[in-house]
This record gives C-alpha cells, sequence and structure tokens, in this order.
C-alpha cells in the first residue's frame, strides 16, 4: 500500500489527552501594516492582516488554519512566534507572554518554537551543506561547530527518513520532497515543543505530500509535538488536524474538532469551501452540489461592516451589515448559544449557522 492510500485512510482523529492550561494562547490578536504613498511616504491606509484572532493549541495537538490566500494565515502564525510584532493582543506560550519580547530575551524560547516553511528551495542556504545547515542551531544556541554535533546531525537525518551520508551534499542535489524532510529536522534540531508549519507541503507533489504529512505525525506521537498546521489544502488538513481554525480576511469565522468541521460545517464560508473539494467517486461527482461564491474577495485594507463575508454570502440580511457576529459555540440543531467557549467545542462567526 502506498503513502498516498495510506494517508486516504487516516485522519487525526479526536484531540489526544489535554492537560488543563494550552501550551500556547493567543487572545484578541491584532496586526495591521500601513500603507504608504507619494514621494514623503505618508501612510494613506492600513492593512487589517489579522482582525482580533483568538486560539489555543494544547500538548501533542495539531491545530489547522485553513483559508484563501491572503486570509492572514502566515501573518498570524509569524505572530504566534513573535517574528512580527503585534498590533495589539497577546501571545502566551506555557504561561509567558512572549509578544513585545526582543531577541535577547527571546533566545531561551526560540530552541521551544521552530517554524517550518512552505518554499523548500528557499529555506535553505544553497551555499551551506546539509550538515552545516542542521549544524547551526547548536552553534546559534550552543556554541558548538559542525564537527562536534556530528552525532546529533546524523540522528536528525535518520529521524526524517535521510541518509546520514546526505550530510556533504547541497540543497540543489536533493528533491522537494527531500529539502522539506532537511527543513523538518533542522526545526526538530533543539527538540521544540511547538512548530508552526506554513504550508508546508503546498509546493509539492501529491505522492511527496502524503509521506511529508505522515512524517510529521509519527513525528507528533514520539516526541509528543504541538503544531500550527497552515494550508489551503482541505484535503491535508483534515488527515493530520485534531481541530480546525477557519479563517476569512483576517478573522477566525469557524473552530472545531476535525470531523465536526468536515461533516458539520457551521458557517457559510466554510460550506463553501468544502463544497469545492472533488469526489474520487465519479457519480458523486456529478451529483453533488458545489457552492459558487460570486464577487471578490473585499480588499483588507477597506473591510466591510459587520460580518466580513457577507458581500459573497448568500444568506446575508441587514443584521449582517450593521452587527459583527461573535464567534461562540454551535448548537448542532441550528442556533448559537451565548456562553463562554470551551477548546473542544465547535464555534462559529454567524448570525445565520447551519446549512
Amino acid at each position: 500500500m502506498t503513502e498516498e492510500s495510506d494517508l486516504a485512510k487516516t485522519s487525526a482523529g479526536t484531540s489526544p489527552e489535554r492537560v488543563d492550561k494550552p501550551i500556547l494562547q493567543a487572545h484578541q490578536l491584532v496586526k495591521e501594516f500601513p500603507v504608504r504613498s507619494g514621494l514623503l511616504s505618508r501612510k494613506v491606509g492600513r492593512v487589517h492582516a489579522v482582525a482580533g484572532v483568538d486560539l489555543e493549541v494544547f500538548v501533542g495537538e495539531t491545530l489547522g488554519v485553513v483559508g484563501e490566500s491572503g486570509c492572514g494565515k502566515s501573518t498570524l502564525g509569524r505572530l504566534l512566534l513573535n517574528l512580527i510584532p503585534v498590533t495589539s493582543g497577546t501571545v502566551s506560550f506555557e504561561g509567558t507572554e512572549i509578544q513585545g519580547l526582543n531577541d535577547r530575551q527571546m533566545r531561551p524560547l526560540r530552541k521551544q518554537l521552530q517554524l517550518v516553511f512552505q518554499d523548500p528551495y528557499a529555506s535553505l542556504n544553497p551555499r551551506m551543506t546539509v550538515g552545516e545547515a542542521l549544524a547551526e542551531p547548536f552553534l546559534v544556541h550552543e556554541g558548538r561547530s559542525t564537527k562536534d554535533c556530528e552525532s546529533q546531525i546524523q540522528e536528525l537525518l535518520k529521524t526524517v527518513g535521510l541518509s546520514p551520508e546526505h550530510r556533504s551534499r547541497y540543497p540543489h542535489e536533493f528533491s522537494g520532497g527531500q529539502r522539506q524532510r532537511i527543513g523538518i529536522a533542522r526545526a526538530l534540531a533543539l527538540n521544540p515543543k511547538m512548530i508552526v508549519l506554513d504550508e508546508p507541503v503546498s509546493a509539492l507533489d501529491v505522492s511527496i505530500q502524503a509521506g511529508i504529512v505522515n512524517l510529521l505525525r509519527q513525528l507528533q506521537r514520539d516526541r509528543e509535538l504541538s503544531y500550527v498546521f497552515i494550508a489551503h489544502d482541505l484535503s491535508v488538513v483534515r488527515h493530520i488536524s485534531h481541530r480546525i481554525a477557519v479563517m476569512y480576511l483576517g478573522r477566525v469565522v469557524e473552530t472545531g474538532p476535525s470531523e465536526q468541521i468536515y461533516t458539520s460545517p457551521a458557517h457559510p464560508y466554510t460550506q463553501a469551501l468544502l463544497s469545492a473539494i472533488p469526489e474520487p467517486d465519479p457519480i458523486r461527482e456529478r451529483t453533488r452540489q458545489r457552492i459558487i461564491l460570486t464577487g471578490d474577495v473585499p480588499s483588507p485594507i477597506d473591510p466591510p461592516s459587520g460580518c466580513r463575508f457577507r458581500t459573497r454570502c448568500w444568506k446575508a440580511t441587514d443584521l449582517c451589515a450593521s452587527t459583527e457576529p461573535e464567534l461562540l459555540p454551535f448548537d448542532p440543531a441550528g442556533t448559537v448559544a451565548g456562553v463562554s467557549i470551551s477548546a473542544t467545542e465547535h464555534t462559529v462567526a454567524c448570525h445565520f449557522p447551519g446549512l
């Protein structure tokens, strides 16, 4: 049986056993980028990239973040790692607020928080051998040379399915899938507790994607890693995520356990995204009903009032234009209850959720 078929028949399932507190927590995250114009570079507007996002990630759990290109997924990932400053809001890792910490203050936490980039061709230095690239984390954080950490380099390569003999080769000598494995090995070097994966398989062939996803799941089981898996491919996200957060134009519009999101989507945007996934059965593919959204995604510089999805939503009313919906627990009967949110609950930001 191929890796691709293995992936198609398995999913992340329910979330693992949890501790009382999340390993990472984001509250009301906002990120705005200034828009400047003219010879004097005057500020003429703001890009609302992330607008009031709340997230929690628990030990050994994968939180999938999905949405169209430009919805703020990658910006959110960098905010979670304090790679770019927040406009407002807080990010806490193991109870410590990390937003606003400078490079020196963040250095001890960098060992625990790692990032795997989307493009395996651009994320590796072409002038460094694989061994030198994998030794760099040890050099930066522990002051060790490539020779001093030779055994760790060989073990990292074995862990991600590569031969230790590859350590003397350069990135251009590897395929895209192999380069992404090297990127994962580099993220694992200092035994992190959490990794943000920014579309790690979107540049790879489908069969290669399956191998990378299976590798990530095995590493999670072996090391109790926590992932934030950012992607736009909903079929891949389903097979690796325990919970999913759906983003639209900088906001989270729906969250919940993976299977609930896929079998009982509550937000119209989520329903439209899922309807675009092709069916492998040709008969079901011909008969199924697809939701075709009209209009373009609004500009993040000037987002719509009220619900940001209302300009493309077939359910929109005057209420949607005047009042922004809150992210609240979703009742399977089709109502929203105004009570506090648990991380295990299915939540939705919509005035008219459900089918």
